[in-house]
């Protein structure tokens, strides 16, 4: 003989086990539409062993109440929050590696964080190189020597983000004529450090010219680019 309780709210149909009248004096909780009730009350008796499918379906065993977090079967939902979730952090990531050195720019903490997510791409993370936010002032051309000459000035970044220091193209000219073209590096100015946002940063650079141009050298053009 096989014991069936039917849930009063839902109508659902359960088997039950002897342990159940003895658990939480059996009152029960149904797994179905989680509405409490007390066994005995609704209790039937069938010849069949198993229940008939339709007063089983979905069949399930009561929850005794004291199981107060019965666990419940996963919303379909709940798959479709999963991969929109795993979608937008796919996008986040290419969206943050396209704009790495932006990003380094703007934050240059996060420039270790950057090199990080980096890695799997074989790609690298530099600051910033935008020659339209970096400025060129009060520079000076001296020369020291018969062929020794000074280059002197300050670079200015007019941006807000950290940029990399640029190089510098020197063009010295005789009667509007350039004689002498030297590019010199960013570390040769002496700008090791990045260029902070809205920062002046000052330079110095001497060196030679042949001796048969220095005397006929008058003027001077510089240009800072980045290689």
């Amino acid at each position: 003989m096989a014991f069936v309780t039917l849930c009063p709210q839902c109508q659902t149909g359960f088997s039950v086990l002897p342990e159940h009248f003895s658990t939480a004096d059996g009152w029960v909780r149904c797994g179905q539409c989680a509405h409490v009730f007390q066994l005995d009350q609704h209790l039937f008796e069938m010849d069949d062993p198993r229940p008939a499918p339709e007063l089983v379906q979905p069949l399930s065993r009561p929850v005794a109440l004291v199981d107060i977090h019965p666990s419940q079967p996963a919303e379909p939902w709940g798959w479709a929050w999963t991969c929109v979730v795993l979608l937008s952090l796919c996008f986040l990531l290419q969206w943050a590696v396209q704009q790495r050195h932006a990003i380094a720019g703007r934050v240059p903490e996060t420039q270790a964080l950057m090199q990080w997510l980096c890695q799997p791409f074989a790609c690298e993370v530099h600051l910033p190189m935008d020659p339209d936010q970096v400025s060129l002032e009060s520079t000076s051309f001296k020369k020291r020597a018969a062929n020794d000459f000074v280059f002197e000035g300050v670079v200015k970044n007019l941006g807000d983000s950290v940029l990399t220091p640029p190089a510098l193209e020197l063009s010295l000219s005789t009667e509007s004529h350039v004689v002498v073209r030297k590019v010199i590096t960013a570390h040769e100015l002496g700008l090791t450090e990045p260029l902070r946002p809205r920062g002046s940063h000052a330079f110095f650079f001497s060196f030679k010219v042949d001796p048969s141009l220095s005397p006929t050298i008058d003027g001077f053009k510089a240009l800072l680019f980045y290689p």
